[in-house]
């Protein structure tokens, strides 16, 4: 079982929810949620953000980065797109580097950079390269 998988069933249960009323206030189909329980799939971008919402928790917290649940104010996530330019910017790497350093390839670049995010285990991998926290990279804190 993942950290993820553990967080998640925990988050249900000390909310009081069950996998249906999670999914209906997440909008992530109940077999989605299942799957991410039960190590099937990870969560999608839009799904991950929906989850750390719901359970007003850290994005860190929910992958199993902390221990630390922390119920802070979090800023509202911008899109993807926008925070990893931001990021590129600041650290002074091309996306020709990022592609190569991380082995990304140029379609999930594209994809990263015109909407949709990188899935869970993706995140953990770019904030690592960074040597930033989750919540910074989706812009949860600054």
């Amino acid at each position: 079982m993942s950290k993820l998988s553990e967080r998640l069933q925990e988050c249900i249960e000390e909310a009081g929810f069950t996998q249906t009323e999670l999914a209906l206030k997440t909008g992530i189909g109940h077999s989605n949620i299942s799957d991410y329980l039960s190590d099937k799939h990870t969560p999608s971008f839009g799904h991950f953000i929906a989850l750390i919402t719901v359970f007003h928790c850290s994005a860190d917290y929910l992958l199993g980065l902390t221990e630390i649940h922390s119920e802070e104010k979090f800023l509202p996530v911008p899109p993807f797109s926008e925070q990893l330019r931001t990021i590129l910017k600041l650290h002074g790497i091309s996306q020709g580097k990022l592609m190569r350093d991380l082995n990304i390839s140029a379609s999930a670049l594209y994809k990263w950079l015109t909407g949709a995010g990188p899935r869970t285990d993706t995140l953990k991998k770019l904030a690592d390269y960074f040597g930033c926290s989750v919540d910074f990279l989706i812009g949860r804190v600054r």
